[in-house]
């Protein structure tokens, strides 16, 4: 990971005084000053401070060396290394906190509104839609990529510039603590909680631990800021707080200060209403499927009021949004309609991605199709999780179950079958063979399907419907 600096150059002295680390120059008579930042090794060159971090299997210390060969001449390390000369050395406690230091400095030397959204499901598509109407006013900075961990989000701060004016993060978690972290360095002007689903039951155990780790985004939170709540989801009900303003958004519960309506789909995506504290807004479009869309587009809607745009903004702003990554992206290819959806899985996005699996064969009137692989990270409740899925896709009447997977080939599986389908429509993978199964695929396939492809993120199920594509083409 490298990030150029939005201020410019930092000197290695000024570094040093911002994280509270101790300068060591090893044999430098210049002043080293640099450009960007790097945590990879490889990615270091004579531009760029270089940040010794010490993971779980590799520990950037053993690459210091390797790094001042390249050219670098700064390095932020817990240890002085002994084997180089001709660099900075700013020498700290934790690597990993430092980063964080120098983000929270740089976001103190610009004027900016910043929001944070975090959630089980949803928060990149939230993000990308928040960025999409908030683009339509305001300079915009948003996250990269998947950079919401306690490193990627604070690095993605250091690009924040004079030039920004508003700025987007997303913050992803896998334990308690970290939400809390990056809000701390982000402290954002609103806080969006999308809504708490299963994933990381393995790690935290719970869901009302895991809605524990969400409301972490509160911690950084501006006095006076507003947090955004999703009102259908009742772990998160009746929260309140004297330091900032807390709303909530749904299109189930009616008392939501930000509630949406008469919810219809679209030849290209979704319609609605929408009834907020101050007006109602008819016909608000977006050019994507699934009613599960509505609370990321109502988000992003009540965010631009909040952020004083006009409504036409907002709606032109809403109707930019495109699909990131291997999100929910729908095309057509040799005849087949593909909602492919690979990016991640956990048993609330699985049953969106079914309705919209759903939806889209019904317009079009061709054969539901589901490639559907394990979902990680759920814990005990994994085989009973799987099952569930397994059981909605049943009830939408799909013609062909394809699992890949050992998970997903015994529990999602089973589910289906104790529900309705029959074994002739199921074709197990336990092993995650691309080739073979996209081969049982193409064997099934015929022009007018609608195929679903998802799954966690290890699974790689992108790699079945590669070879599946290259085949329809």
């Amino acid at each position: 990971m490298k990030i150029r600096l939005g201020l410019g150059r930092l000197a290695a002295d000024k570094v040093a005084s911002i994280c509270g680390g101790t300068l060591y120059s090893v044999a430098c008579e210049n002043k080293v000053v640099f450009e960007s930042v790097c945590t990879d090794s490889r990615e270091a060159d004579n531009t760029s401070m270089f940040v010794a971090i010490r993971g779980e299997r590799v520990d950037g210390h053993s690459f210091i060396s390797n790094v001042v060969k390249q050219g670098c001449r700064c390095v932020i390390a817990e240890r002085i290394p002994l084997d180089v000369k001709g660099i900075a050395v700013i020498l700290v406690q934790d690597s990993v906190r430092a980063i964080r230091d120098i983000a929270e400095y740089v976001k103190s030397q610009v004027d900016i509104k910043t929001v944070a959204i975090t959630g089980s499901v949803g928060k990149t598509t939230t993000k990308e839609f928040v960025s999409a109407v908030l683009d339509r006013k305001y300079k915009l900075y948003k996250t990269a990529g998947n950079f919401n961990s306690t490193i990627g989000m604070p690095m993605s701060m250091l690009e924040l510039s004079q030039k920004n004016d508003a700025a987007v993060f997303e913050m992803g978690m896998s334990g308690l603590g970290e939400i809390e972290y990056m809000s701390e360095a982000a402290k954002p002007d609103v806080a969006i909680v999308t809504n708490i689903g299963s994933s990381h039951l393995e790690a935290l155990g719970s869901r009302e631990n895991i809605c524990r780790a969400k409301m972490e985004i509160t911690a950084g939170l501006k006095d006076g800021g507003t947090l955004f709540l999703n009102g259908d989801e009742p772990l998160l009900a009746g929260h309140s707080s004297d330091r900032y303003n807390t709303v909530y958004f749904g299109m189930k519960n009616e008392s939501c200060d930000y509630f949406a309506s008469n919810i219809r789909s679209a030849e290209q995506g979704i319609v609605f209403d929408m009834r907020t504290p101050v007006a109602e807004y008819k016909n608000i479009a977006i050019n994507l499927a699934g009613a599960h869309n509505v609370y990321n587009a109502m988000v992003a809607f009540s965010v631009g009021l909040k952020m004083n745009m006009s409504e036409a903004q907002i709606r032109e702003g809403l109707l930019s949004y495109v699909p990131a990554g291997m999100r929910q992206n729908i095309y057509e290819v040799g005849g087949v309609t593909v909602i492919e959806d690979c990016y991640n899985a956990s048993p609330e996005s699985m049953n969106a991605a079914i309705n919209v699996l759903g939806d889209t064969a019904k317009r079009s009137g061709g054969r539901m199709i589901a490639l559907l692989g394990d979902m990680k990270e759920l814990g005990d409740t994994s085989p009973a999780l799987h099952a569930g899925v397994g059981s909605y896709l049943a009830q939408q009447h799909p013609d062909f179950l394809f699992t890949y997977g050992e998970l997903s080939s015994k529990n999602l599986a089973d589910g289906a079958a104790a529900n309705g389908m029959s074994e002739k429509q199921i074709f197990r993978s336990p092993v995650t063979d691309a080739e073979s199964v996209g081969k049982k695929l193409l064997g099934v396939l015929k022009s007018g399907d609608v195929l679903l492809v998802k799954a966690s993120r290890s699974i790689a199920a992108e790699n079945v419907l590669n070879y599946v594509k290259a085949q329809l083409v």
